[in-house]
């Protein structure tokens, strides 16, 4: 899916913008310590695995300008927000183990419905 977006990008002299949404995990079915630091703590680790994610796609495509954000909320909405201004949306599709049943996900389904720009939908796995 990156090789796709970063390719595009290359052709179309566009900016590649890489969301990740995460939200923390629901406190009723995980046992979490009340401690107002640890959304940002669970942030920062977010953005420095999305920047390790996108680290040798910056050096294979070099010329291409990359911006990151690991945004809480889930992916999704948080897709479709980011979405507005965008040419070209590429969202990631795991490749059904099955040849039967849904062959989206619900983050590809909430883009591809909502989305405010052309979406490009690419299997991975």
């Amino acid at each position: 899916m990156l090789d796709f977006a970063f390719g595009e990008a290359a052709r179309r002299g566009a900016t590649v913008r890489v969301v990740h949404g995460w939200t923390l995990p629901d406190p009723s079915v995980y046992a979490i310590v009340a401690d107002p630091g640890i959304g940002e703590m669970a942030g920062s680790q977010v953005a420095s695995a999305l920047a390790e994610l996108v680290r040798p796609w910056r050096r294979s495509y070099p010329d291409v300008q990359v911006i990151e954000g690991a945004v809480v909320g889930a992916a999704g909405v948080q897709l479709v927000e980011a979405s507005k201004g965008a040419d070209l949306v590429v969202v990631g599709r795991r490749r059904p183990p099955a040849p039967l049943g849904s062959h989206i996900g619900h983050v590809a389904h909430a883009v591809i419905h909502h989305c405010a720009a052309p979406v490009a939908v690419v299997p991975f796995g």
